[in-house]
């Protein structure tokens, strides 16, 4: 009888004095977390901050945890824990949905946020007699009603293992980029039955393309040629622009009409100024950058024949270089093959 009635009275003690000790333990592990996720060392604050819920769940502490898996890269771990937290503050009572409302809208954002980013992995066990293969998952049981399943999952690298009633375990390593959707066929070694045989490797075959893996001697030069032949237009493009602007303004200040009995055309203001440095300047560089330009994309077309025609015939020994000249009464283009 005395046994009865100390039984509960026992189990009440036990509560009253363990309950404050599980909620210190759980606030300092959250607040050990936090710090750790703060000072951006997350795969330490994240576990923290994971043990002080499993201590004691806290809505609080659910978007906490769902924060630090977004900021740590685990996407799939952090939109579960937003949803979670969203549950949560929808079977709240009014007055404290007021105060969480905040939080429930960074959950809602974030979470659309980062569906984007979160990786499918599907993953397949192969049919096997006996049953009862049990897989896991960095460590952790991986649910059979998974398999064969596109199963959200974390970006980066994970580890499964498999093994049968009796059999070895195998282990197998997958890497998965954020938003990647792959799928997986897992190792499952029967101890009843044969060893699976491993085919030989062999070396990728390489198709028989003429030239194949043969440098194209060429490619420099004719990309230096076009870089050229760009300049040389641009820049007399620009010439002609400004010797075009100085010719109306020169008409202007010198106009033809006036030339003294000398033949000389008198000047207003700077147009004689103008006149020299439209001549002795702008007109030269103007005819040679364009001259320059067109003859640098000749050569770049002619060295682009040259290389493809290379490249699809028998390896010659001669080496073809281009060859670029600019002279005071034009500009040359050509090649020149040595031997």
């Amino acid at each position: 009888m005395l046994r009865r009635l100390l039984g509960p009275a026992l189990a009440a003690a036990v509560v009253l004095i363990c309950g404050p000790a599980y909620a210190q333990d759980a606030q300092a592990l959250f607040d050990e977390g936090l710090a750790d996720m703060k000072a951006g060392h997350f795969r330490l604050g994240c576990a923290l901050i994971k043990r002080s819920l499993d201590v004691e769940a806290r809505p609080g502490t659910v978007f906490t945890l769902a924060e630090c898996y977004s900021k740590a890269g685990k996407y799939a771990s952090a939109v579960s824990y937003y949803d979670h937290y969203i549950a949560l503050f929808e079977g709240m009572p009014k007055d404290q949905q007021d105060q969480q409302q905040a939080r429930a809208d960074v959950s809602r954002t974030e979470r659309t946020r980062l569906i984007a980013q979160v990786a499918w992995l599907t993953v397949i066990v192969p049919p096997l007699e006996p049953q009862g293969v049990v897989v896991t998952l960095d460590g952790e049981e991986f649910p059979a009603s998974l398999l064969g399943i596109a199963t959200a999952i974390d970006p980066g690298p994970h580890v499964f293992t498999t093994r049968v009633p009796e059999g070895p375990l195998i282990e197998q390593r997958v890497d998965i980029a954020p938003g990647e959707r792959k799928s997986m066929t897992l190792d499952v070694r029967n101890p009843n039955g044969p060893e699976p045989t491993q085919p030989p490797v062999l070396p990728p075959a390489t198709p028989d393309v003429p030239g194949r893996g043969r440098q194209h001697a060429l490619a420099p030069w004719m990309w230096t040629s076009f870089g050229i032949g760009a300049a040389g237009l641009i820049t007399g493009t620009v010439s002609g622009v400004l010797l075009l602007q100085d010719r109306a303004k020169i008409m202007e200040l010198c106009p033809t009409s006036g030339r003294l009995p000398d033949g000389s055309i008198p000047c207003r203001d700077n147009g004689a100024a103008l006149a020299n440095e439209a001549k002795n300047t702008l007109a030269p560089l103007t005819t040679v950058a364009l001259s320059v330009g067109a003859a640098g994309v000749v050569a770049g077309v002619v060295l682009w024949i040259l290389d493809a025609n290379s490249t699809s015939s028998r390896p010659s020994a001669t080496t073809a270089l281009p060859l670029l000249a600019v002279e005071t009464r034009g500009v040359s283009v050509g090649v020149v093959s040595r031997w």
